[in-house]
C-alpha cells in the first residue's frame, strides 16, 4: 500500500478554476421577480462540466434549492457568466474539468447560509501532530474513460496538513470514486480532473 500512495502523489494535476470573477450572481440583476414577491429563498448546489477550452459544456443542478425558478436562474447564469482555466493532465494537457459550488438565494434583510459539506469524512482515533484545525484537505484527482481513479493532488486552496492525512484522504476518496467516469456532452466517457473535499474527525 505505501508504494501505491506514492504513486498517486509522484504526479500532479490541476483542477479547473474560475478565470471570472466571483461572485456570477447579483441581486439586484438576478434575483426572480416571482421569486422576490413571495419571499422565496433557497441554496442550489450545482455542478459544471467544463471543456479544455475552458467553456461550461453541461450545467447540473445536484441539491435543490426548493424551487425550480432558482435551480433554472443558477444553471442559466453559470453558463453565462462562467469561464475557467481549464483543468490540466499531469503531462500538461488540457482536460475535461468538474467544478462544484452553489448559489445562495437570500433577500438582503436575511442571511441564508450554504449547505455544501465535505465529500467525504473519516474517523480517526487521533489527529496526527501539526494538524490544522478544520482537519480537512481538498485534493483533485484523474479519472479516465474507463472510470480508473490516480493522481491525486492537494489543491492549491487547502490547508496545509501532515502527509498521512493527505495519503488517508487520497487513498478512501479515489477509492470511492473508482468506477465513476466523467460523461462528456456527446454522451461518451471523457479523461478528466475531478475535486473532492476530506474531513477528519478525531474524538480526542
Amino acid at each position: 500500500m505505501p508504494g501505491l500512495l506514492v504513486s498517486m502523489l509522484a504526479t500532479s494535476v490541476i483542477a479547473a478554476t474560475p478565470a471570472t470573477p466571483q461572485p456570477w450572481f447579483n441581486f439586484a440583476e438576478d434575483y426572480p421577480m416571482k421569486a422576490f414577491e413571495n419571499r422565496w429563498e433557497g441554496v442550489t448546489g450545482f455542478e459544471l462540466l467544463i471543456a479544455p477550452d475552458g467553456q461550461v459544456a453541461r450545467c447540473t443542478v445536484t441539491k435543490s434549492s426548493g424551487h425550480e425558478l432558482f435551480d433554472a436562474r443558477t444553471c442559466l447564469i453559470a453558463q453565462k457568466r462562467a469561464r475557467f482555466s481549464p483543468a490540466k493532465s499531469s503531462d500538461g494537457r488540457a482536460v475535461w474539468g468538474v467544478y462544484r459550488s452553489e448559489a445562495v438565494w437570500a433577500l438582503p434583510e436575511h442571511k441564508v447560509n450554504g449547505t455544501a459539506g465535505p465529500d467525504l469524512e473519516i474517523s480517526l482515533n487521533k489527529l496526527p501532530d501539526g494538524a490544522v484545525e478544520p482537519a480537512a484537505v481538498k485534493l483533485a484527482f484523474a479519472v479516465d474513460p474507463q472510470g480508473n481513479t490516480s493522481e491525486c493532488t492537494v489543491m492549491p486552496t487547502s490547508l496545509r496538513q501532515p502527509q498521512v492525512l493527505v495519503d488517508i484522504g487520497c487513498k478512501e476518496l479515489l477509492g470511492r470514486e473508482t468506477g465513476k467516469p466523467v460523461i462528456g456532452p456527446a454522451g461518451q466517457p471523457v479523461t478528466a480532473v475531478k475535486t473532492g473535499a476530506v474531513r477528519f474527525k478525531s474524538p480526542s
